[in-house]
């Protein structure tokens, strides 16, 4: 990921004090007897305070990902991952993405960000207004989105292409989304760990090698195969070792250390209502724009939005967590919080 740093100055309007200030005799002549003076009073103007930039390149490409024993996904990816690498950036931030397209069909960035030209919406209505038409990036082609980052919290991005026969739905759900963290300013210190994740379903390309169950509902591009059934099945026989061995590449697995303070991130950007439960903590609601705590044990997610949460865990254990849909569950949308001393 290529992180830069630049600089945007913004104009400070300056006011002229008209109150006396004893000894300030650059702003304050004598009236009586130097008023045509007046004019040749020259305000100290402030130096322009300095906009941070945050800079990343995406690379949008096709990436095969094993997503069980016997099926492959065709995936597309930003940087070769689903979901994509998290954007961190701070509250007042100028954010600035590169993305290049390296797939064979047109893709695009929509950040769900609220201060943006219409140029960078990444979406069909770039091409129906000749308004920044080249955010919709053909093959080879590249865009450079910009955001002004005037609140803080958590977002998310993801494709907004329908081309080549395909629409919105199969560009997002073949992996093209992830997550934008903004921290405020000035920054909540006693957050000691983020955890983005995402819920999604896989999208249509995939491979199966043999007969074999394939995860349909994932977290962060990872499912167990045959859901919490089998996880449980295999933990009971082999102990945690064993499922990490069986389920290296489709068990989402998070730690943490006792006593510290983890804010979870999850967005749901499936086609389907999800929820998540997590096993033997208290989720506390941390979204910012409610106007009240909410504390659960599990927050139920419809399409396109999200939910953080703060949890402080008081003891060393391995939690499950999944989503309380139990037929997702079920199909494969679980993972484990590994809590330790």
């Amino acid at each position: 990921m290529d992180i830069k740093y630049g600089l945007i100055a913004i104009p400070i309007a300056i006011a002229i004090l008209a109150v006396m200030i004893p000894g300030n005799d650059q702003f304050l002549p004598e009236l009586d007897s130097q008023v045509h003076e007046v004019s040749k009073i020259q305000p100290q103007i402030a130096e322009a305070e300095e906009q941070p930039v945050k800079e990343y390149t995406l690379i949008i490409e096709q990436t095969d990902i094993q997503v069980s024993d016997t099926a492959v996904w065709h995936a597309w990816t930003y940087n070769g991952t689903v979901p994509a690498p998290t954007l961190k950036v701070n509250q007042g931030d100028l954010l600035r993405v590169r993305v290049i397209n390296n797939h064979d069909v047109t893709h695009s960035f929509h950040a769900h960000m609220s201060d943006y030209d219409p140029k960078h919406d990444g979406s069909p209505v770039n091409v129906i207004t000749g308004v920044g038409s080249g955010s919709m990036i053909p093959p080879g082609g590249e865009w450079t989105y910009e955001y002004n980052v005037n609140t803080w919290g958590t977002t998310f991005f993801h494709d907004h292409a329908s081309s080549e026969g395909l629409g919105i739905k199969d560009h997002i759900l073949q992996g093209l989304y992830g997550t934008i963290l903004i921290e405020r300013d000035p920054p909540r210190t006693y957050i000691d760990r983020h955890i983005p994740i995402v819920m999604s379903e896989i999208g249509h390309d995939v491979e199966r090698m043999e007969p074999g169950p394939t995860p349909y509902y994932i977290m962060n591009g990872m499912g167990v195969p045959g859901g919490e059934k089998a996880l449980e099945e295999i933990f009971a026989e082999q102990g945690l070792d064993g499922v990490v061995a069986q389920f290296n590449y489709t068990l989402p697995v998070y730690k943490a250390k006792v006593g510290e303070t983890v804010e979870f991130h999850v967005s749901n950007l499936g086609e389907q209502i999800h929820s998540f439960h997590l096993h033997g903590n208290k989720m506390i609601s941390s979204t910012n724009d409610r106007g009240s705590t909410i504390t659960s044990q599990t927050f139920p997610l419809v399409q396109g939005t999200l939910e953080s949460f703060i949890v402080k865990p008081d003891k060393p254990a391995i939690w499950l967590f999944h989503c309380h849909v139990v037929g997702h569950a079920d199909a494969g949308m679980i993972g484990l919080f590994i809590v330790e001393e």
